[in-house]
């Protein structure tokens, strides 16, 4: 009923939208109504938004490489809006002491979008130090596909990065695969991970890639490894050009969801831009409570890859789920850009049996919603509410922040720095996947990516958005 009566009122308002009388003097008898754009969810029908809270960045990585490498604009089909958004750090307050996680809200006026605001939702954990000893998987792909000496390089770059992130009380079992997987170094100490790295380089490439026997191998073994109180993991390193056994990427990642049940966490570490597989290696990270991680050549290693890596190794919060509820009386429409594939029902935000993103300690999490506010309305724009597994205590927690009105929300160019990289961030992604293609035109901005640029000048990333933002159609 409640859908039927939303339906009814949509018809209605489209109704009020057509063209009003225009007087002899050319001026209109009664302005119009804002229009419905598409996409966009109307409040009174349906105020809840609730999706977990994924951090991944590679979709940014390979439209980086296409458009600043290769000169070609990436595939639409490819381009996930929320990992444009996560791939910045917006500078947010870490959580004051004793809370677990701090939340930033910050909105603007949308520089494109007529009586539309972009309103920035931003979760932060605290910071802490990893207590739990690791029981490690990693599997290495030494397929044909593997053999270019890039490839070859950043393999071991990351096998670098990896073994140093290592303690002690760790414990590393590396298999490698290509028709057929091999165990090559069983349950290695991990203060003597950093001889593996000569292991693998001398492991030679080989035929073709079966990624389905390889993560049946790195199941039954990280369930032999698994200790009590230890953190398991199965990190899987690849191009994710699977050619052999089952490469149907909703089949593979069942295999992933039994090792999730079965408290195995798992990432996924794709290397090279030419050729990748992103759409298996995307199912499987979304799948395994893991990380999806992208290296397109060595040095890569060590932008990001280590930290990220570190952070995965560090839990915060697990099940990681956010749920915007708009107040009808003052949001008439919504839209949250990306996030297409960590979209949630209204009840899953409670229901703990269903699976959501997970963080690490000091990591922030964000996202970016589209808006069409009542200044005639009433209260606040509506309410914020973050729900998720305390990974030091095991239990669950459940925090909320008012998400408050402005009577006048900033002109974009006068917003805050963070303000506008997300929302840069959010426009270019929406526009890559073709959803905003007409109506964003970055030209028209072309004064506030010059201060975006001056203010985050050591800041590569946005250097590099920036000047994919200035290579549009």
């Amino acid at each position: 009923q409640v859908k039927e009566d939303g339906l009814k009122r949509d018809l209605a308002t489209l109704v009020e939208e057509r063209p009003k009388p225009v007087a002899k003097n050319g001026t209109v008898d009664t302005p119009a109504r804002p229009k419905p754009l598409p996409d966009e969810t109307l409040t009174s029908a349906e105020p809840f938004s609730t999706f977990s809270l994924n951090v991944n960045d590679v979709s940014f990585k390979l439209a980086r490489v296409a458009l600043l490498e290769k000169g070609k604009w990436p595939d639409a089909a490819k381009v996930r809006t929320e990992e444009f958004v996560n791939a910045f750090d917006y500078g947010d307050p870490s959580p004051r002491r004793g809370e677990p996680v701090a939340c930033a809200i910050e909105q603007s006026a949308h520089p494109f979008l007529q009586q539309r605001n972009l309103l920035r939702v931003g979760m932060k954990t605290a910071a802490m130090g990893r207590s739990q000893p690791l029981r490690l998987t990693v599997l290495l792909d030494n397929s044909g596909s593997m053999e270019r000496e890039d490839r070859e390089a950043s393999v071991l770059a990351a096998m670098q990065v990896l073994a140093a992130q290592l303690n002690p009380q760790d414990v590393i079992t590396v298999v490698s695969f290509a028709r057929q997987p091999r165990l090559i170094a069983d349950r290695i100490p991990g203060h003597q991970a950093a001889k593996l790295v000569d292991l693998v380089a001398k492991t030679p490439s080989e035929g073709g890639t079966n990624i389905e026997e390889a993560l049946k191998l790195a199941r039954t073994l990280a369930k032999r490894q698994h200790a009590e109180g230890a953190q398991s993991r199965v990190v899987l390193i690849t191009d994710g050009v699977a050619n052999l056994g089952n490469t149907i990427p909703e089949q593979l990642s069942k295999e992933v969801e039994t090792m999730r049940q079965q408290g195995i966490a798992f990432d996924a570490c794709g290397v090279g831009a030419e050729g990748l597989n992103d759409d298996i290696l995307e199912s499987l990270t979304r799948k395994g409570d893991g990380r999806y991680y992208f290296l397109n050549r060595p040095e890569d290693a060590d932008d990001g890859f280590a930290k990220q890596l570190a952070g995965a190794f560090t839990p915060a919060a697990k099940n990681v789920k956010v749920q915007v509820v708009f107040n009808p009386k003052r949001v008439a429409r919504y839209r949250l850009l990306g996030f297409e594939k960590h979209r949630l029902k209204k009840e899953d935000f409670r229901n703990d049996k269903v699976d959501a993103a997970e963080m690490a300690a000091e990591e922030a999490g964000n996202a970016v919603y589209q808006i069409q506010v009542n200044p005639q309305g009433d209260g606040e724009l509506g309410e914020v509410f973050v729900r998720f597994l305390d990974a030091s205590t095991g239990r669950m927690v459940e925090r909320s922040w008012p998400l408050p009105y402005e009577s006048k929300a900033k002109p974009f160019d006068l917003a805050a720095p963070s303000m506008q990289l997300a929302g840069t961030a959010s426009m270019l992604g929406e526009k890559l996947h073709g959803t905003d293609a007409g109506s964003v035109r970055f030209s028209m901005i072309s004064d506030t990516l010059g201060k975006l640029s001056a203010h985050y000048a050591s800041d590569t990333k946005v250097q590099d958005l920036i000047r994919m933002c200035r290579k549009e159609k």
